[in-house]
């Protein structure tokens, strides 16, 4: 009985703790669920700040993002079996907002995070310090991440494993323990961004997972940091395109799992380390050009079997290529020693590299003959490069054997013999070019089964025979230049076949016959230079109804060229395109045949883009031939043409007024014909134009006053015996004589009028002599009015010579009033401008340029303005002039000169603007200023003035609509007002030139030497990012003290181009004004040491804004941002 009560108590017991466990775990159930669902509710509420934050969503992809929806159905978020985020991917989603990453701390299960590719601005200090702790992957390239970068992030966020920061806005420099915690970490991409500083002292202690790491596009300076080759495992370490110095450090031979190095693009100097050789089995790429390592390419590299890619392209290297490591590099695929002084002998060893595609040893010291047995050895093989060096002996005729070959490249050395008619077998080359050479025969006729060529360039050698006509097969070419040969015979009509080409030069040959008028047919032809042969006939008319190409996409793309144009008389022709890839421009002081020319390159560089739609040809120089006939009227038609050279002929009859309306027209020369007539007044409206001979002619009549054409030297003109006007003698002209006739009858007094009528007639004469006297009171008010406005109008003549006047069609132009946009100058007319400059008298010119001269004026309430008169464009366009200048009077800036005022006086246009005290920064600069003695800025006031200047010409390019492109951002257009404030001037000459003349164009001869992009060579267009290269040649300016263009300090160069090769060099310091250092910050070392790394600072933003590839730059927006942090970081500096 006991026993069956203390079992029924067991059970008892047992049952109730049974019970008590399923509710604890019902309970728990419970929570979690209660608890789930707490968090799922966190996670969208956190969503929905973020969206919150959005303030475009042009695509509605965060449409679904609402309440009332699950929040993993929403798009770009994916959850967990729990229903909790864990990914965010909502790259390339168009959304635009300044956002924080705040609401993604709370998503404590996020492991993704891609917002790549979207126009955020993101504080990076703050933002990157948000994130969760649960996060692996994280993706924000191109979004507008700004500012510092976090020391904490990986501390933080201990898991991350791929890391991608690219192409954003972040700045400063890396904190010393930012890669303390990267134990997981595997891929890390930094690249394009603006950080500085030096990481040489970077700790790197545990990075056992790193295999990506990509620091390149950034201005980081000091030495590479050896403590890398602690990360065994990388394999791709990308430090390109940034400032390290130094020597490459030979703890990289540690690096045994390395596939990709690329180092190129520094300022590293120092040997290859050998040690490379050691561990070197697995890589794949090494990338060490544009640097200035010097000596010898060791023998180490024989290791490197896995090696496709190497490239020490720019370097100081010396010696020959070793032969001995190429027979072990069987899978070298692209072998680039550009622009190094490598000698002895062409390597004969390439033959054993099966893969090898490309080859460039441009711009070295070989020697010696090209090798035979090169091919077919090196069957693959694309691209053969050898350009600029020593060169001798024949093309070998073996070179067909390598059938891959597409560009064959041996311009300016001294090779010999004929071309060999077996390069004809060659069915994929593109590219034959061997200019400046002594090679000699006659030019193959099997090169046109050449199917694919697009360049043959031959120029400067000794060819002879005829121009194969076979050459028009090759249907893809697209320049042909076979300059200063010895050629004879006609130009092959079949040309007309090639509708690619965009370049023929043929000048400085004997080719005679006719111009074949089959050329028109070339729909693509952009340059046509036929100078200098014996050529008869007259100029095909039909040249001038070429069509153009509808689209031109890739014409030339790839080429890098020189355009050298003569500047005196001692060469003929105007000048000629040179292929120049691979080549130092320097090298063209070492032409004799150019060497004995005065000229000057005025633009080298890559093809940037394609000519323009509807093209036609620009640039046609026929000079020195016998050409004969008169100028075709259908040139007018050539709406593109900016060169037109048709000096030393024949030619007769009248110059076709029609040319008047090539608009982008800058250098004409007929001179040395027989051409009559007048010159036509439709000329006027050539306001690109800046070379202009007409001289040795039979020309008659009145220079066209209006334009540009009375400010050109006389000697353009002279020997034409009929011709006067300014810049010659007045014309002398013959009045025909008049008479003048007094008819009036002596009435005769009647004896026998009464004595009544004799009251009333003394009556009637005592009122009329009244009257009489009060008329002549006022005619003599008048005359004397009169006498004096014509005495302020002959001041306009008299006080100033050098301008003219065009107002003798106006009936009263002193009464004509000044249009204004400010109140206190309402009343003001022109007769008081004449009197607040004295006539516009030579004492108030302050200024010219392109657009007109700039008068000082001082009114009668003691105020100053400047007024500019500009030059006579057209004596049309009224309505679009007054539509403009409307316009821009409502446009105001604090960095802008405002236009106060306008007005037209008969074919005059004035505008009045507000008078700047300090002048312009060029007269600062360089010592040229009327109103103030020059002095030394100091550098607060030169980033003073760079910012004022941004944020100028920063408004004009986004927040003006439309939008302005300035087209001639100089010194001289920053003036400077009475608190030495920057603003930038004649903006508004752009947008009345694109008025009065629609197609918004710039001649490739045109624009201010030294600041013009060197795109608009080539696309001839006006952009925003060529503004930005202006201003940045306007920042160097600041920094430098220099000029844009010196012979003195730059020789064939400029500034841009000697800057950037002393920073090529590591000579950054060597840049900087000496002016600027002796007023920097003095007897305060640490002061001096912040403004030393902010001038440095400066320099790296100016070299991006002078990139020779316009996307490079950056915007103008971007620029006031980092002018701005310039400022910002050095305030907190000196705070600090």
């Amino acid at each position: 009985m006991i026993n069956m009560d203390t079992n029924s108590n067991h059970f008892e017991s047992l049952l109730f703790a049974i019970t008590l466990i399923f509710m604890a775990f019902v309970s728990v159930l419970a929570a979690e669920k209660a608890g789930a669902s707490s968090s799922i509710k966190t996670d969208a509420e956190a969503l929905l700040l973020f969206k919150n934050m959005i303030q475009k969503d042009p695509g509605g992809v965060l449409s679904s993002w609402q309440l009332k929806n699950n929040p993993c159905s929403w798009n770009g978020v994916t959850c967990n079996s729990l229903g909790r985020v864990t990914n965010l991917d909502l790259q390339q989603s168009e959304l635009v907002g300044e956002v924080s990453f705040s609401p993604f701390s709370s998503l404590d299960m996020l492991t993704v995070l891609n917002l790549s590719s979207n126009s955020f601005y993101v504080n990076a200090s703050t933002s990157l310090s948000q994130l969760p702790y649960s996060l692996k992957q994280l993706e924000l390239s191109f979004t507008g991440l700004a500012g510092f970068v976090p020391e904490n992030l990986f501390a933080k966020c201990p898991n991350l494993e791929y890391v991608s920061l690219s192409f954003n806005n972040i700045t400063g420099s890396l904190p010393q323990n930012f890669l303390l915690h990267i134990d997981k970490l595997q891929y890390l991409a930094m690249d394009y961004n603006n950080l500085t500083g030096s990481i040489s002292d970077i700790k790197i202690e545990t990075c056992n997972s790193l295999l990506h790491l990509d620091l390149s596009g950034n201005q980081i300076f000091d030495s590479i940091p050896g403590s890398l080759s602690n990360c065994t495992t990388l394999q791709e370490l990308v430090l390109a395109e940034n400032s390290f110095s130094g020597s490459i450090p030979s703890s990289f031979g540690e690096l045994k799992n390395i596939q990709r190095l690329d180092l190129s693009k520094n300022h590293l100097s120092g040997w290859i380390p050998s040690e490379f050789g050691n561990s070197c089995t697995s890589l794949v790429e090494l990338k060490l050009s544009n640097n200035n390592i010097t000596g010898s390419i060791p023998n180490s590299f024989s290791s490197c079997s896995s090696l496709q890619n190497l490239d020490l392209s720019s370097n100081n290297l010396t010696g020959p290529f070793p032969d001995s490591i190429l027979q072990n590099l069987g899978s070298l695929e692209t072998l680039q020693m550009s622009s190094n002084k490598i000698s002895g002998p062409f390597p004969a060893s390439l033959s054993y590299c099966k893969k090898l595609r490309i080859v460039d040893f441009s711009s070295n010291m070989i020697n010696g003959m090209i090798p035979p047995d090169l091919c077919p050895g090196a069957s693959s093989l694309e691209e053969l490069r050898a350009p600029d060096n020593s060169l001798y002996g024949p093309i070998p005729s073996q070179l067909s054997q390598c059938s891959q070959l597409k560009t064959i490249d041996f311009s300016l050395n001294y090779l010999n013999g004929s071309i060999p008619s077996e390069l004809g077998k060659l069915e994929n080359l593109e590219q034959l070019i061997a200019w400046y050479n002594s090679l000699d025969g006659n030019i193959p006729a099997e090169l046109g089964k050449c199917s694919n060529l697009k360049n043959l360039i031959l120029n400067n050698n000794y060819l002879s025979g005829k121009i194969p006509a076979e050459l028009f097969n090759c249907g893809n070419l697209e320049w042909i230049s076979l300059t200063s040969n010895g050629l004879s015979g006609e130009i092959p009509k079949e040309f007309g076949y090639l509708s690619r080409l965009a370049v023929l030069q043929l000048a400085n040959n004997s080719l005679s016959g006719q111009i074949p008028s089959e050329l028109v047919n070339c729909s693509s032809l952009v340059w046509l230079d036929l100078s200098s042969n014996r050529l008869t006939g007259e100029i095909p008319p039909r040249l001038g109804r070429q069509q153009g190409a509808k689209a031109l996409s890739g014409i030339l793309s790839g080429n890098t060229l020189v355009f050298v144009r003569n500047v005196g008389n001692s060469c003929r022709g105007v000048g000629g395109l040179l292929e120049f890839y691979g080549i130092h421009p320097e090298r063209l002081l070492q032409v004799p045949s150019l060497k004995s020319c005065d000229f000057t390159r005025l633009y080298s560089g890559p093809v940037l883009s394609a000519f323009t739609r509807y093209q036609t040809i620009e640039y046609l120089d026929l000079s020195y031939n016998e050409l004969r006939g008169k100028i075709p009227d259908e040139f007018g038609d050539m709406i593109a043409l900016q060169v037109l050279v048709i000096s030393h002929n024949h030619l007769s009859g009248e110059i076709p007024s029609s040319l008047g309306g090539l608009k982008n027209l800058g250098v004409f020369d007929a001179s040395h014909n027989r051409l009559q007539g007048h010159i036509p007044d439709s000329f006027s409206l050539l306001s690109f134009l800046v070379q202009i001979d007409l001289s040795n002619n039979e020309l008659t009549g009145e220079i066209p006053s209006r334009g540009q054409l009375s400010t050109l030297p006389a000697s353009q003109y002279a020997n034409n015996p009929g011709l006067c006007g300014v810049p010659l003698p007045e014309c002398q002209y013959t009045d025909p004589p008049t008479t003048n006739g007094d008819g009036g009858r002596t009435g005769k007094r009647s004896s026998a009028a009464s004595w009544a009528n004799s009251i009333v007639l003394g009556i009637l004469i005592s009122i009329a002599s009244i009257c009489i006297l009060i008329v002549w009171a006022i005619a003599m008010r008048a005359r004397r009015r009169e006498a004096e406005g014509v005495k302020m109008l002959s001041s306009l003549s008299t006080n100033y010579a050098a301008t003219t006047w065009k107002i003798d069609k106006e009936r009263e132009p002193l009464s004509i009033n000044v249009a204004t946009f400010q109140r206190q100058l309402r009343k003001l007319k022109f007769s008081q401008l004449i009197e607040a400059t004295n006539g516009f008298s030579a004492a108030s010119l302050i200024g010219s340029g392109g657009f007109g001269e700039v008068f000082k004026a001082t009114l009668k309430d003691g105020s100053s303005v400047a007024i500019k008169k500009l030059i006579r464009l057209s004596c049309q366009g009224d309505r679009e002039f007054m539509a403009e200048m409307e316009t821009l009077g409502k446009i105001k800036h604090k960095n802008l000169v405002p236009l106060l005022g306008y007005c037209k006086v008969g074919e005059e246009r004035l505008l009045v603007y507000e008078f700047m005290e300090y002048g312009s920064l060029e007269e600062m600069l360089h010592g040229k200023t009327r109103t103030r003695d020059r002095r030394i800025l100091t550098w607060e006031e030169r980033k003073k003035i760079a910012r004022g200047a941004a944020k100028g010409l920063c408004f004009l390019h986004h927040n003006c609509i439309p939008h302005i492109i300035h087209r001639d951002m100089k010194s001289s257009n920053v003036l400077l007002d009475n608190e030495m404030d920057a603003r930038v001037s004649d903006f508004g000459m752009a947008r009345l030139i694109s008025a009065l003349d629609t197609h918004l164009s710039v001649s490739t001869l045109a624009g201010t030497p030294g600041y013009v992009p060197p795109e608009y060579y080539q696309s001839f267009r006006c952009t925003a990012k060529g503004d930005v290269y202006s201003f940045g040649v306007v920042l160097l300016e600041l920094l430098t003290g220099k000029r844009p263009t010196d012979k003195e300090d730059f020789g064939d160069t400029n500034l841009v181009g000697w800057t950037k090769m002393k920073v090529r060099e590591g000579k950054s310091m060597e840049v900087i004004d000496q002016e600027l250092l002796s007023v920097s910050t003095k007897g305060n070392d640490e002061a001096e040491v912040v403004e030393v790394k902010e001038m440095v600072r400066y320099l790296e933003i100016t070299m991006q804004c002078v990139d020779d590839f316009p996307s490079k730059r950056p915007n103008m927006l971007q620029v006031v941002a980092m002018l701005r942090e310039l400022i910002a970081g050095s305030s907190s500096s000196n705070s600090g």
